[in-house]
């Protein structure tokens, strides 16, 4: 993945999720102790082998993107998401997709301590940005979120 390469960005408003073979929520979580949280995929999943991800997946038929984000977290990581506590941070595509597939993006702060464990892939814990984009494999949709959440003062 060329770290040059950036996703191309679309706001929700103008999603035309029908011009997309797959629709998809991401979310980067920070958890109770204030840590990023992101998803190192495992080298043998058959999308984005050992890429570090932002949680979510893919958008079953007749649910919304909270929706689908609020059952991917619960699936993920055992967390009770409330989506009164998530920030939508837009939508987007990205170049290891062919900019074929939408992803929504949102942030989610954990205040309540509710992540029982990490049941896909693995959880990588960050204390910066940074940190997280020393990663040798980096989603470039990680990265539009990390500097997203940087510029709205959610992360330090």
């Amino acid at each position: 993945m060329p770290k040059s390469a950036s996703p191309k960005i679309y706001l929700l408003n103008n999603v035309d999720t029908n011009r997309f073979t797959r629709a998809c929520v991401g979310c980067l979580v920070l958890s109770q102790d204030n840590k990023i949280v992101l998803q190192q995929r495992d080298d043998n999943c058959h999308r984005f082998p050992g890429a570090l991800a932002t949680f979510g997946g893919g958008i079953e038929p007749g649910e919304s993107p909270m929706q689908a984000l609020i059952r991917e977290l619960k699936e993920e990581l055992g967390a009770n998401v409330q989506a009164a506590d998530v920030i939508s941070l837009g939508a987007l595509t990205e170049t290891e997709t062919n900019f074929r597939e939408v992803v929504y993006v949102y942030f989610w702060h954990d205040k309540k301590g509710t992540i029982t464990g990490c049941y896909e892939g693995k959880a990588n814990y960050y204390s910066n940005p940074l940190d997280a984009l020393k990663h040798r494999k980096v989603m470039n949709d990680v990265r539009w979120t990390l500097q997203e959440c940087k510029k709205k003062k959610l992360l330090k």
